[in-house]
Parts: structure tokens; C-alpha cells; sequence
């Protein structure tokens, strides 16, 4: 079910019947299952030489069975030939027969061959226990023909069925392929090439592994065996084998020598944590209010590659569905079909045995499942793509500084204020907040009083005049404290309350103080009482001047002419006030445009950092991590081979000035038969590149007004060009950070192969895409894709995604959907899930590539055949590579 997995296998074990060397002893057949048992191995080649003993094979198998044990006896018998090695030795060949082969069979078979050896009569000797007894021959003594081997074994067997041939390149009868020369060398080639299976040393491995050996070398296994000829040597040698304990798991292990087989215990997939999906729990209805549901069944995940495959309409993406639905996934898109499944659960394996299940939509796990249909929605938008590569770089949408954006919106306030109080009329429609007005209202009233004043009255009237301003400048004084004391009163509390939680923060090491209201509210307090006093002081001044005037006999209704002179010189003191405020207002406004102009070029920092932030991002990507090892590093360069990715910083002319007419007096720049609006507004703003849109900002004079070179600021302040509120509008699009990213933002750019987007096939946009994706985040968290042929050139697919899922899979676990064959045979998929609809109920088997037979329409491997079109094909060119052409 789980498909394949690694196991111990040791091919070279003689039993305690073996013909030579025999060091078991008294150790019995039971003590010697015993001994495989606790030695962990799933599957033995049991060893002798030339022949069996009756029943040697089925005697062990039948002691397994007994004892409730799973494992595979594979018949294995060890041909002395009659060629030698450099040393002089002859060369040891062996014949690994299939499970389904009986001692007796295989003796059978053997009793009809000759071996080399003669009687003194020269008569044949035949390779059976009853020719070597009567002929008075040890089996330590007998040398058999390899050609008379092969073509005996071959007339009576099927060669890759039934039977395989393997070679000892060391040790006692080694053939020594590693010579460089001579006529031995010529003899080991031969023996290497009739062989499939080496049974060999860890250091061999490479050795065997390479294709430059000799002309059109093959890939071959070797297996690390223990030869065992007694009990204590069981265990103590063995080879991992990624494949199902049976003969045809073997024959794998011939086409994947390099996957499959491992002669130690320190490699990757036995060392390497990575987290996998263990099992998928699926039953009930697939959607809500429909019939279709899943049968209840659990389906156990393989680590490594599992694929699913299915006809259409099967239910083969319904599986990653369901998976999907388990996860409350934050991407922005995906088109995940939402699986209702009443008992869907995931487990995953973290990688050291500890299992957390997920059996809601409501949990979190970070993977990466790529949908069908995802990688068509991003190749087909170019600015989603470039947006989802930014992701990938792990470069997230960085907010504008908030504290100059705080900056900002608080600099575009006041300046709002500032208009709205400028442009503030009175009654007349006059605008009070000038410094015009404001002058003329002092010039009339300071007539006013000279009208009111003779050289009779001329002192008193300037004194009662001097008092006045001074008391009005004192009450001013009073407003003002008294205003400064009820913002303190609203905000000193808050504010103590933000530094009593900021001094609570452990990364306060040193703590702020709390503003003491005190210190601040006493003298002020103080000040008003002084400004009060002083104000009776000269309140009783004025009544002292009024008394004088009756006292000097002046004839005139004093009390109206005292109150007219207060009543004048408060407006000249009001004017005077209101003139100083004005004048400090519009330095201030002068300040915020030039200050607007300076926060504005911050805005081209930040844009400039984000271009770099990709670029760099990319870079890190192609730097050797230290984390990883050399074939990781490797892994991730070559897929980055034909990537490169730049940052560009982007002004779109047509969003922008589309925003513009958006806020301006659309009448001023209506299409005409000789130009656009596009083309009226661009002539008047002449803003067409980044450059332009910062000289705009910072106050240069780009904007062309009836031919007059003019600021932004002057503009402003032509109502012509406005509707109400145009203005305003204006400034907050041209300056607002959330506005200008409309229009102004960094991009990430690529190109693929040398072309860049816009030269790219939809299908080499997905390949793209796909490459990042595993580029970014290649291993740890299981990877999962629906359909990649879908939406992949095929050339890629064979050339560069085939080979990828090959090396990938052992940092991660991949689990594909797939209608093509290649994704299935060629990948060396440890896993095959195949998907059947019967009825509206949806189920799945599942097993590994060896199980089944074609011929016999049986099992995994036949259900491929008839499901993928060109999985015959498929299995036959991969099996006739390795010269295994016989398809079972």
C-alpha cells in the first residue's frame, strides 16, 4: 500500500547446508531464521554453490512462515567458471533465482548441465548433488562455462523473470574491473556486461555508477553482502534497498541503481528529517447538497514521490482536494476545489516519528501545493506573476515608513488647513485671513480714535489707548495659557500611560520619566494670576483717566468716548494679532510645500530599496548555503540555471494620469480631434518618466500653463483647473504614499532562457514559475502538484522536471497528480495511487511500480499501462535500457 520503502537486504547468505566452508556447526535451520529476524533483513539470498540441497529454499521459507515473519528468500547459487582473475583464481559468478522458484525446480534445471569438469574417463559432470557423488567431485573443485551457464539457464528459465546474474568484482574469485589494461582486464569487462548485479564493497559503488566505464557502460547496482558462513557474520553486512522484498523489487533496483540501492547506513534518506504526510483518512460526501462521496478507506503515504493517476472523472485531483481542504491556506490564489469530506483527517510525520493530525479547515500548516489551474493564472497575468515572485523571495509588500507617512498625511492636513483658513470670507465675500485686510482694518480704526482725539484730550486718550492694548494683550495671553492647560490636561494622561507601557518592554534598558503636570501647570497658573493682577492694576488705571477728564472739566460724553476707544483699540490689537498670525501661517504654509517636496523624494528611497531588496533576494537565492549539502546546493543552482530575476522600478504614465483626471476639472482637457485627454493632460503636466514625477513633486517647474513654465504649488491655486475639493484630491494623489504605489511601484522582472516575458509561451511562463517555486523553498515541506503537464513545455517536463523529481524527493516529499506516463516510470515514483469512480463513490488503491504484471493485466504496473497512454512503452524503453527485455 505505503509502496516502496527502504529495507535491509542481504543477497549473500549461505545457509547451514552449504556445500563449502561450513562454519554453522551445531546451529540449526531455526537458529539461523532466528538470526535474519533480529538482524532486521526483509529479504536473503540464500547462498550455495552449484546446487541446492533438497529442499534448502523451502525448508527456510516454510521456518518464516512459522513464525509469522514477512520476508523474502530469494535462491541465490554461486558458479565457479572457468576463467581467471590476475590472480589465477577462477572468477565467481552467481544466479539469483526469483521467490516463486522452488530448490527442486532449480535443481531440476541444473542436474541437465554440464560443468567443465570431466570423470577420468572423460565423461560429462553434470551440476546436481547425485553427478558431483558419483563422480567423486567436490563442489570447491568444479568449474562450470559461463557462456554453457547463461544459454542452459536461458533455454530453461526466463532471464530478468525468473532468474539474474550476478558478479564479485573482490574478494576470493573477484573479476577486478578496475585494471587499466591487459588480458584480464578484457575478461572482467566481458563477465561485467553478461551481469546485472554486482556483489560488491561500498567503495564500489561509484565506480559502478559510472556510465564511462567502457563503451555504452550501464548503471549497475551494488549490493554490500555479508557472505555469511555462520551465525555471527549474519547482520553484519547488508544493503538498503528502496524497493518491495521480491524478486521483481530487485529487478528496480537494477534500472535505478543509483536510487534504489545505498551499501551503508549514513545516507540521505535514512539521515535526512523532513517532514511528510503519513496518511490521508477519507469518507462521506466530496461536496455538500451532491451524491459523489468517498468510499471510507485510509491511504498511506509514501516519503517520497507519490503520484496519482486515474481516467477522467476518477477523482485522481479530488485527493489533493481533499488534502487542500484540511488547511486554512492564505494564498491569494488557488483553485483548490473546497472538499466538503464529513471525515477527512491528514496526518503528517514532523520527521522524527512525531504525528499531527489535521482534521479541519480551521488548521495551519505551511506547504506548497500547487493547484491545477494555479500556474495557468500567474503565466497568463505578468503582474500577479511578478507579484507571487516577490512572495517567493520572500520579499512581503514592506509598508512605507509609517513614520514619514505619518509625516506626510500630517504635512497634506495643515496645508488643507491652511487653504481652508486662507481662503475663509466674511459677510462681503471679503477674505478676512489676509494680511491686506487685516492692515486696513488697523489703518481704519487707528483713524477712528484720531478722530476722537484734540490736543484737550490728546494725553489722557493716548494713556487710557496704551492701557487698553496692554490689557487686551494680557487677556490674549490668559486665552492662550488657559488653552495650552486643557491640551495638557487631555493628553498628559495618555501619554503617560503609552511610557508606562513602553518602559514595561523589556528592551527598555533605560526608562523614560512621566511628565510631571506640575512643573508645567505651576508657572503657568503663576503667569495667568500675575497677567490677572496686572489687569486690575490697569482696569483701575482707565477709571482713574476717566475721573481726570471730569476733573479738567472736558466737555464731552466721556463714558462713549472711552468705550469707543476700547472698542478701537481692540480691533487694532486684534488686527495687529491676526496680522502676526497670518504672516506666522504663511511662513508655516511656506515650510510645508517645501517640506511636502523633501517627504516626497522619500518616497524614491523607499521605491529604490524595494528594486534592491529583489535584486538582492535573487542573489541570496544563487549563494552556496551552508546548511545544505553538496547536492542540495547543486540541486537549487541547476534550477536556477535559466533564471534570472532584476528588480525594476515601474511608473505606469497611463495609471497615473488616468488618477489625474480623476481629480481635475475634466472640461480643461476634453478629447479634441486632434489630441486625447491622455495627450492634453501629459501636455500640460509633461510628467512621462520617474524623473519627471519627482521634479513635479519637489516643486521644479515642469507643468506647462498656457505656455508659462509653472510649480505644482502655483497650480494648486488656479481654480480654473479644479472642481470643488479638486484640489485636495490633487495633492493627496500626487502625495500620498497609499495613492502613489497605484502608480509607482517596484516590479520583479525575469527572464527565462535569455527571454523575458513577453517572449515567453504561457507554457515556459508556468515552467518558470514552477522552477522558482522549488527554487525558493526546495526542501523540507512536502511539495504538492496537480497536473504539471497541464501547464509545462513537455521538453521540460522530460529534460529538466523529470530529473528534478528524481534528486528532489529525497529532501521532500512530492506528491503529483498526472495523466502522463513519463511523471510516473521515468521519476522512479516510490508510490503509485490509482483513482476509480464506481457509482459516485470515489475510491483509491495504491502500490509501488514492481507490483503487478503487465502480461497478466495485474496490479499496479498493468493499471498504469491501461490508465497512462504510453505507459507500455514507457516501462519497456526504461527495462530495455538495462537489458531487461522481457516486460513482466
Amino acid at each position: 500500500m505505503i509502496g516502496s520503502i527502504w529495507s535491509k537486504w542481504d543477497l549473500h547468505i549461505h545457509s547451514p547446508y552449504t556445500h563449502q566452508a561450513n562454519e554453522y556447526g551445531a546451529s540449526t535451520i531455526d537458529e539461523f531464521v532466528d538470526k535474519i529476524i533480529s538482524s532486521e533483513l526483509s529479504l536473503t539470498g540464500i547462498t550455495n554453490y552449484f546446487f541446492f540441497k533438497d529442499n534448502e529454499l523451502d525448508e527456510i521459507r516454510g521456518k518464516f512462515q512459522e513464525k509469522g515473519v514477512e520476508h523474502t528468500v530469494l535462491g541465490n547459487l554461486e558458479f565457479r567458471i572457468d576463467q581467471q582473475n590476475k590472480d589465477g583464481e577462477w572468477i565467481n559468478v552467481h544466479c539469483i533465482f526469483s521467490e516463486n522458484i522452488t530448490s527442486q525446480q532449480i535443481n531440476s534445471i541444473l542436474s541437465t548441465l554440464p560443468i567443465s569438469n570431466t570423470t577420468s574417463e572423460g565423461k560429462h559432470i553434470y551440476c546436481s548433488q547425485q553427478s558431483f557423488t558419483d563422480c567423486q567431485i567436490k563442489t570447491s573443485e568444479a568449474i562450470v562455462k559461463f557462456d554453457s551457464l547463461l544459454a542452459h539457464l536461458n533455454n530453461n528459465l526466463k532471464f530478468g523473470v525468473d532468474f539474474l546474474i550476478a558478479a564479485c568484482p573482490n574478494g576470493y574469485g573477484g573479476f577486478r574491473p578496475d585494471m587499466t589494461e591487459g588480458r584480464s582486464l578484457a575478461v572482467a569487462l566481458e563477465i561485467e556486461k553478461r551481469c546485472q548485479i554486482i556483489l560488491g564493497r561500498p567503495q564500489d559503488r561509484n565506480f559502478f555508477l559510472k556510465e564511462n566505464r567502457y563503451p555504452s557502460a550501464k548503471q549497475k547496482p551494488v549490493f554490500h553482502a555479508s557472505d555469511a558462513h555462520k551465525l555471527e557474520d549474519i547482520g553484519t553486512m547488508y544493503s538498503w534497498v528502496k524497493a518491495k522484498p521480491t524478486f521483481e523489487g530487485l529487478r528496480q533496483s537494477i534500472i535505478e541503481p543509483d536510487l534504489r540501492v545505498q551499501q551503508t547506513d549514513d545516507f540521505v534518506e535514512n539521515t535526512y528529517i523532513k517532514p511528510w504526510f503519513k496518511s490521508v483518512e477519507l469518507g462521506g460526501k466530496v461536496f455538500a447538497g451532491e451524491d459523489i462521496s468517498f468510499f471510507s478507506q485510509t491511504i498511506p503515504l509514501n516519503p517520497n514521490l507519490v503520484t496519482i493517476v486515474g481516467g477522467r472523472g476518477t477523482g485522481k485531483s479530488l485527493f489533493l482536494d481533499a488534502m487542500h481542504s484540511r488547511f486554512n491556506h492564505q494564498s491569494e490564489h488557488s483553485n483548490a476545489r473546497r472538499v466538503s469530506g464529513e471525515s477527512l483527517c491528514v496526518e503528517l510525520d514532523q520527521g522524527d516519528g512525531t504525528i499531527l493530525k489535521f482534521d479541519s479547515s480551521a488548521n495551519t500548516y505551511s506547504y506548497l501545493h500547487v493547484s491545477q489551474g494555479d500556474v495557468q493564472h500567474f503565466s497568463q497575468k505578468p503582474d500577479d506573476l511578478s507579484g507571487e515572485i516577490k512572495r517567493m523571495l520572500g520579499i512581503h509588500r514592506a509598508e512605507f515608513d509609517s513614520v514619514t507617512s505619518s509625516e506626510i498625511s500630517n504635512n497634506l492636513s495643515k496645508y488643507r488647513t491652511f487653504v481652508e483658513y486662507w481662503e475663509d470670507v466674511d459677510s462681503q465675500n471679503q477674505r478676512i485671513n489676509t494680511q491686506q485686510y487685516q492692515q486696513s482694518v488697523i489703518d481704519n480704526n487707528t483713524q477712528l480714535i484720531g478722530t476722537l482725539t484734540n490736543p484737550q484730550n490728546k494725553l489722557l486718550i493716548e494713556q487710557y489707548q496704551k492701557n487698553s492694548k496692554s490689557i487686551n494683550e494680557k487677556n490674549n495671553f490668559i486665552d492662550e495659557a488657559r488653552g495650552t492647560l486643557a491640551l495638557l490636561n487631555r493628553h498628559a494622561i495618555e501619554i503617560n500611560q503609552k511610557i508606562i507601557l513602553l518602559n514595561s518592554n523589556s528592551c527598555s534598558t533605560n526608562l523614560a520619566p512621566l511628565i510631571d503636570e506640575s512643573l508645567i501647570k505651576t508657572p503657568i497658573n503663576q503667569n495667568i494670576d500675575i497677567c490677572n493682577k496686572e489687569i486690575e492694576v490697569l482696569t483701575e488705571s482707565n477709571s482713574e483717566i476717566a475721573r481726570q477728564f471730569r476733573e479738567q472739566g472736558i466737555n464731552q460724553d466721556i463714558s462713549s468716548l472711552l468705550s469707543k476707544v476700547t472698542e478701537y483699540q481692540k480691533s487694532i490689537d486684534q488686527a495687529s494679532s491676526k496680522l502676526y498670525e497670518i504672516n506666522q501661517k504663511t511662513k508655516d504654509y511656506q515650510e510645508f510645500v517645501k517640506e511636502r517636496g523633501e517627504l516626497a523624494l522619500k518616497y524614491k528611497e523607499y521605491i529604490d530599496f524595494q528594486k534592491d531588496n529583489i535584486d538582492q533576494a535573487f542573489q541570496k537565492l544563487k549563494i552556496k548555503q551552508p546548511g545544505w549539502n553538496d547536492e542540495q546546493n547543486e540541486l537549487v543552482q541547476e534550477i536556477l540555471s535559466d533564471i534570472h530575476i532584476n528588480g525594476r522600478v515601474v511608473f505606469n504614465v497611463n495609471h497615473f494620469y488616468s488618477g489625474i483626471e480623476e481629480c481635475l476639472n475634466r472640461g480643461k482637457f476634453r478629447n479634441t480631434i486632434e489630441k486625447s485627454t491622455f495627450e492634453r493632460l501629459q501636455e500640460t503636466f509633461c510628467v512621462r518618466s520617474i524623473d519627471d514625477f519627482f521634479k513635479l513633486l519637489s516643486g521644479e517647474k515642469i507643468i506647462n500653463c498656457d505656455g508659462v513654465p509653472t510649480r505644482i504649488e502655483e497650480f494648486f491655486w488656479k481654480p480654473e483647473f479644479f472642481n470643488k475639493g479638486g484640489r485636495f484630491e490633487l495633492l493627496n494623489y500626487l502625495y500620498s504614499p497609499s495613492n502613489i504605489r497605484k502608480y509607482l511601484y517596484a516590479n520583479a522582472d525575469f527572464q527565462y532562457k535569455g527571454k523575458t516575458v513577453n517572449k515567453l509561451s504561457v507554457g515556459q511562463r508556468g515552467t518558470f514559475y514552477v522552477c522558482l517555486k522549488l527554487a525558493t523553498d526546495p526542501f523540507g515541506s512536502p511539495f504538492v502538484f496537480d497536473q504539471p503537464e497541464d501547464d509545462l513545455d513537455n521538453e521540460f517536463i522530460m529534460s529538466q522536471l523529470v530529473p528534478l523529481f528524481r534528486k528532489i524527493k529525497k529532501y521532500r516529499q512530492v506528491i503529483i497528480v498526472t495523466h502522463n506516463a513519463n511523471l510516473v516510470v521515468n521519476t522512479d515514483a516510490e508510490q503509485i495511487i490509482i483513482a476509480d469512480n464506481q457509482g459516485d463513490s470515489i475510491r483509491y488503491t495504491s502500490g509501488s511500480v514492481e507490483d503487478g504484471n503487465v502480461k497478466e493485466n495485474k496490479g499496479i504496473r498493468a493499471e498504469v499501462c491501461n490508465i497512462l497512454e504510453g505507459g507500455s512503452y514507457a516501462f519497456e524503453k526504461r527495462e530495455r535500457k538495462y537489458g531487461i527485455q522481457e516486460l513482466a
